[in-house]
């Protein structure tokens, strides 16, 4: 999610460990500087559900968790986005819960010759990530990491087709004067990912809504 893309951070936890004593770390399934993603089996009498269990170092000097929380709230109930659970700490980390999806459409690709999408696939996943997108700037922010690796598909055979968005840590909350949304400004400082980052991110200014639908 950088320029620099930096190696993933360390985190003291594993498979098997107990996290405020009702959550069981299954295995890891991602990691970035930020930290890591962990499959979590959540025990509580007889409520029990398969999660997915983010860390970050309370000490991260560009907290990405907080933009998490704020994003999953603020979009409860859209369908091309994961249920929020719970936000916690635990040994000098802190740690979000949220619904557990499935792959990336990258993955999906690398499954199965010919390595791509047929066109009735790109169409089905096109406008599901267009709808996501639609509701992330009506709520009233811009994502500024917009690549395939961050759209992904549910983690349930009833929501194996549905499109989901992920990976909040570089949103920002769009400007709003008066009601309508401000031209950003022209001064900024890198953001996304180099591959697939817009050209004014790659001219240092800052990202509007137009940056999360073109290169």
């Amino acid at each position: 999610m950088s320029l620099n893309n930096p190696p993933p951070a360390f985190v003291p936890f594993k498979p098997g460990d107990i996290i405020k004593e009702h959550y069981t770390l299954v295995q890891q399934i991602g990691a970035g500087s930020y930290g890591a993603i962990f499959e979590a089996f959540y025990q509580n009498g007889a409520l029990s559900k398969v999660v997915a269990m983010k860390f970050e170092q309370i000490t991260f000097d560009k907290p990405m968790l907080y933009n998490e929380i704020v994003i999953l709230k603020a979009l409860a109930g859209q369908k091309h986005y994961a249920r929020f659970y719970q936000y916690g700490t635990h040994e000098r980390y802190k740690f979000i819960t949220m619904e557990l999806l499935g792959p990336c459409l990258i993955d999906l690709i690398n499954r199965k010759v010919p390595y791509r999408f047929d066109l009735r696939s790109i169409l089905k996943f096109g406008v599901q990530a267009i709808e996501a997108l639609q509701a992330l700037h009506k709520a009233g922010f811009v994502h500024r990491d917009i690549k395939p690796s961050n759209f992904v598909i549910g983690g349930t055979l009833e929501t194996s087709s549905k499109v989901y968005l992920i990976d909040f840590g570089l949103c920002k909350k769009l400007f709003m004067k008066d009601g309508i949304v401000q031209m950003p400004s022209m001064k900024g400082s890198f953001r996304g990912t180099v591959r697939y980052a817009s050209t004014n991110a790659h001219l240092n200014r800052e990202l509007g809504r137009q940056d999360d639908l073109m290169r």
